[in-house]
C-alpha cells in the first residue's frame, strides 16, 4: 500500500523533470532551470484546522433560529471556528422548504435555507452531507441544500446528483496550500446512497472505494481531510469497524479523519502521521440525551511532518447551542476525553480549560 507523501513526492519529482525538459527545449537559462526545480520541491506551507460534529436546524435549534436568526446558534463559538484556516463539520440536515419526509423514519430533519447564513458566518469551509439524513426530504431537498451552500461560499463533500458527484472531493486554497475533503456514510438507509442515475450520497462498505476515492484526492491536494459517519449511537468506544476503515483511510493518504454518529465524544488516535477522531458528538443540535449534550471542538495543525498541536475545547449544549465551557464543567467534558482516548493510546492533559492530545 503506498501512503500519500509517496504518491506525492513522485508526482513532484515527474512535475519537477517534465518542467525541466521544457525550459531546456525553449532555452532558459541556468537561473531559471534552478527556480522550477525549487519551485516544484518546496514542501506546503502548514494550515490549521477546527473541526465538530453533527449539526442539524430541527427541534430546539430550529426555534433558535427562528427566534434570534441564523447566527444564533453560532455567537458562543464561532470565534474560535473562525480562527482555524479550515473549519469542518458534518451537515446532517437539509435545507429546503420543499420535500416530503421519507416514510417509515423515526427522525427526520430539515431546516431554514436561511441557516446556510449563519453556517457562513461561523466560518465553516468544508461541511460533509454523506450521513443518514441527507435525502430524508427527497432528492428535491438534497438539491436544495447543495445550492444554499454554494451559494453562502461553503465546500462540501459526500452528496450529490449521482454517484460520481457523491464521491468527488472539495478541494479549497488556504495559505498557498491545497486542501481535499472527502465524506462518506456507513449508516442506513441503504436506499439513500447516490446512483449512476440518482442523487444521494457516499454511502459505502467497500475499502477498495474509500482506498481508490482518498488516493486519487491526495494526487490533487497538499492535505486530505476525511469524514466518516460511522459508528453506534451513544457508545463512547469505536467498533472495529471504524478503527478499520479509520486506519486504512490514513494508509491511503489521509491526514486526518473527523467523525460522528454517535452523538456522544469517542477517542482521538494517533495513527502513524495522521490523526483519527472517531467521534466528534454533536454541536449545533437537539440532544437526545443528557450525554449528547457534551461537545468539543478538535483543533489541529496540518504541515509537512504530519499532524500536530492538537487540542480539544469542550462545549456544552442548550437549548440547541453549544457553549465553550470553563471551570468544573470544562474538567468534567475533558475527563470523558482523557478517558475515551487512553483506550486509543493517547494522553490527554488538560491546561486550563482546554485539552491537549499527545501520542
Amino acid at each position: 500500500m503506498v501512503a500519500r507523501s509517496s504518491v506525492r513526492r513522485r508526482g513532484l519529482a515527474l512535475g519537477t523533470a517534465m518542467a525541466v525538459s521544457v525550459a531546456i527545449l525553449c532555452g532558459a537559462p541556468p537561473a531559471a532551470l534552478a527556480w522550477t526545480a525549487s519551485s516544484e520541491t518546496t514542501p506546503p506551507p502548514s494550515v490549521t484546522v477546527a473541526a465538530v460534529g453533527d449539526i442539524h436546524f430541527s427541534g430546539s435549534v430550529a426555534r433558535l433560529v427562528s427566534s434570534k436568526g441564523p447566527k444564533a446558534p453560532f455567537r458562543s463559538t464561532a470565534k474560535i471556528l473562525r480562527a482555524a484556516d479550515v473549519t469542518v463539520g458534518n451537515l446532517e440536515t437539509a435545507l429546503s422548504r420543499r420535500g416530503r419526509a421519507v416514510p417509515g423514519k423515526t427522525f427526520t430533519f430539515r431546516g431554514t435555507p436561511r441557516a446556510a447564513k449563519g453556517l457562513a458566518y461561523a466560518g465553516f469551509d468544508f461541511l460533509g452531507l454523506a450521513n443518514n439524513h441527507a435525502r430524508d426530504f427527497g432528492s428535491v431537498a438534497l438539491r436544495d441544500t447543495i445550492r444554499h451552500l454554494d451559494k453562502a461560499g461553503i465546500a462540501h463533500a459526500g452528496a450529490g446528483k449521482n454517484r460520481k458527484a457523491a464521491f468527488r472531493p472539495a478541494i479549497v486554497e488556504r495559505n498557498g496550500a491545497r486542501i481535499a475533503f472527502l465524506a462518506f456514510s456507513q449508516i442506513g438507509p441503504s436506499s439513500f446512497r447516490a446512483t449512476s442515475s440518482r442523487s444521494g450520497t457516499a454511502y459505502t462498505m467497500s475499502r477498495t472505494r474509500v482506498r481508490r476515492v482518498i488516493r486519487a484526492a491526495a494526487k490533487q491536494a497538499d492535505y486530505v481531510i476525511v469524514s466518516f459517519h460511522w459508528g453506534v449511537e451513544r457508545d463512547y468506544y469505536p467498533a472495529s469497524r471504524q478503527v478499520a476503515f479509520g486506519r486504512l483511510a490514513i494508509r491511503s493518504g489521509a491526514d486526518v479523519v473527523l467523525s460522528h454518529h454517535p452523538h456522544v465524544i469517542q477517542g482521538v488516535e494517533y495513527y502513524r502521521r495522521g490523526l483519527i477522531a472517531y467521534s466528534l458528538g454533536n454541536f449545533v443540535f437537539s440532544p437526545g440525551s443528557e450525554m449528547g449534550r457534551d461537545s468539543m471542538i478538535l483543533r489541529l495543525t496540518l504541515g509537512p511532518d504530519g499532524v500536530s498541536r492538537v487540542t480539544g475545547v469542550p462545549c456544552y449544549i442548550s437549548g440547541g447551542k453549544p457553549r465553550v465551557q470553563h471551570g468544573s464543567s470544562a474538567k468534567r467534558i475533558i475527563r470523558i476525553m482523557k478517558r475515551t482516548s487512553k483506550a486509543r493510546g493517547t494522553r490527554v492533559t488538560r491546561s486550563g480549560s482546554i485539552a491537549r492530545f499527545a501520542p
